[in-house]
């Protein structure tokens, strides 16, 4: 033995206690550090643990000493399933002999990480922090601690020590993309961008591949108002997959700041998947510890978001042969095998989900998507209203159910969904975007004015609500809802956006409205000449149509564009 002092450890599912190294909690003050050489990376990405008997390593930021740890106190077992329990204990037994045998301080900083793992996997985070503290102390050059402090930080929401840790792991090594990402990531979630984008550059530099680190920067770029150069790395990530609903929503916020409303649209329909993960081999191991159903969705739906589909559905299948009566495990398998093009075998195990849990929102509107790529949407709209009725916050099922609503002729109700949808989300202005077209549609033009000026004081600097504010207050054929004054005023924020035949045909609506018919029609022109351009014949021609009413000093009275009333 080393001779330390010793102090007892609790063990709440045998009532033993248990001589560890641990005297009382005194956490020491953050202290600068350097990075450590990247010539260890591979090793400590891989896992291994380096010697640490050598000289002491410099303190690391924010660290703990090993004399001023708390007591890791173990929690009570008994609520796991057996198989899980068993595999808590043998790590605990392997710390208890790492102590009693003087074992060296990498190898009781193994044994304190290798049980941490498996608390923080079985949601016993108090006590996962404390064993990560303590491998910490006895490794401090070891990444993968403060690495998986960070993710249990990122866990339980405690984003300031998330980024505190997620530092550390990128002073350690700072070739591990998955940190850099989860950093910059974090960054940008607290306004950070300047500090942010270098980490995403940073990962670029180490993997030129990466979907999540160009997301990243798209994200960075798009915060400062780049938008040519947000689309310019959105673009990239899109185009390596997998398909994310983040980047289409965030590619369709810049087209529509760059002025281009039907490639914004486009993306807003396809809301896809989720984010892009970075490859996480330390993640990896982690989610392969635990034999339970939960354990193997996380692994499959950790794999979904890789784009490794086939993987994903052997896994689940792995994890239904153990529990057939598992429905979260059944619905993901569902969702696994819609991703492969499966939509018969999707569709079964959809079914099957909701016999053993007819609750499950998931499985309910996996099914609504599925009727609505068939054009059934009678059954898309029934699917989509049993998951908002089962999940009442589940935004992209009631999204869902907008569009079925729409599709099926019934925009009353796409406009009641509309608003729950932004009640639940009003940071998402696309929702509000929506809403404001639906109130259009439906001719009532005065809660479309109201719906937009709310809106704006959410989203000020939003460029399509903008756009269809001005177009009502421009030209509503209800009088009560015009005022070509203020068109003219949100006008000229509209201007900053690059020319497009929209933006030229919104403008030449202000003038009109004010009288400036000459000025209106030269706009107007100038729309109808970029729309031949790119092609748009079908709009060049409406766009003709309503030049022939500026040239004859007439303004226009269709917000939308096409016939006029």
């Amino acid at each position: 033995m080393d001779g330390r002092a010793r102090g007892p450890l609790h063990d709440a599912d045998t009532g033993d206690r248990i001589a560890m190294t641990r005297p009382p909690l005194r956490r020491s003050p953050a202290a600068a550090s350097p990075l450590v050489a990247a010539a260890i990376a591979g090793l400590l990405a891989s896992g291994c643990a380096p010697a640490d008997e050598a000289a002491p390593p410099a303190p690391a930021a924010g660290a703990v000493d090993a004399a001023d740890l708390p007591p890791l106190v173990m929690p009570d077992l008994s609520g796991l399933p057996e198989p899980v329990r068993t595999q808590v204990r043998e790590r605990r037994d392997a710390l208890q002999r790492a102590e009693d045998t003087g074992a060296s301080a990498g190898a009781r900083a193994n044994a304190y990480g290798e049980l941490g793992l498996i608390l923080m996997a079985t949601r016993f985070y108090d006590a996962a922090e404390t064993a990560f503290d303590h491998a910490q102390a006895l490794a401090p050059r070891q990444m993968r601690w403060p690495y998986y402090l960070g993710q249990l930080y990122r866990t339980t929401g405690d984003q300031p020590r998330a980024v505190e840790r997620f530092e550390r792991a990128v002073e350690l090594d700072p070739t591990y993309v998955a940190a850099l990402v989860r950093l910059g990531e974090l960054y940008l979630d607290e306004g950070r961008a300047e500090e942010a984008e270098p980490l995403f550059e940073q990962a670029l530099a180490v993997d030129p591949a990466s979907a999540p680190a160009l997301s990243g920067i798209g994200r960075a770029a798009l915060s400062r108002g780049e938008t040519a150069r947000a689309i310019e790395h959105l673009e990239r990530a899109l185009a390596i997959g997998p398909p994310a609903w983040d980047i289409h929503y965030n590619l369709a916020t810049a087209y529509r700041e760059a002025g281009n409303p039907e490639r914004a649209d486009e993306h807003l329909s396809q809301r896809g998947g989720d984010p892009p993960e970075p490859p996480d081999p330390l993640m990896r191991a982690y989610e392969r510890l635990l034999r339970s159903p939960r354990a193997y969705e996380t692994r499959g739906v950790a794999a979904m978001q890789d784009g490794r589909t086939a993987e994903a559905v052997e896994i689940f299948r792995e994890g239904l042969a153990q529990t057939p009566d598992d429905a979260s495990l059944r619905q993901q398998l569902g969702a696994a095998l819609f991703a492969r093009g499966d939509a018969d075998g999707a569709a079964e195990q959809l079914e099957g989900a909701l016999r053993l849990d007819p609750t499950l929102a998931r499985a309910h509107a996996g099914l609504g998507t599925l009727a609505s790529m068939g054009g059934r949407w009678v059954e898309a709209i029934e699917r989509f209203a049993a998951a908002v009725e089962h999940d009442p916050d589940y935004l992209e099922a009631r999204l869902g159910l907008v569009d079925a609503y729409r599709a099926a002729g019934r925009p009353e109700d796409a406009l009641t969904e509309l608003d729950r949808a932004i009640e639940l989300a009003p940071g998402y202005a696309d929702v509000w975007l929506a809403r404001g077209l639906q109130l259009v549609q439906l001719g009532r033009y005065r809660e479309a004015r109201d719906s937009l000026d709310e809106a704006r004081t959410v989203h000020p600097r939003h460029s399509g609500l903008a756009d269809l504010l001005v177009r009502v207050l421009a030209a509503s054929p209800d009088p009560a809802a015009r005022d070509g004054r203020r068109a003219l005023e949100i006008v000229e924020l509209l201007l900053e956006a690059p020319p497009n035949p929209t933006l030229d045909e919104t403008v030449a609506m202000a003038l009109a409205e004010a009288g400036r018919y000459a000025e209106a029609a030269e706009r107007q022109r100038r729309a109808i000449a970029a729309a031949e351009q790119a092609g748009y014949s079908e709009m060049a021609r409406a766009l003709a149509g309503t030049l022939a009413r500026y040239e004859q000093g007439r303004p226009s009275r269709a917000p939308l564009g096409g016939p006029q009333p």
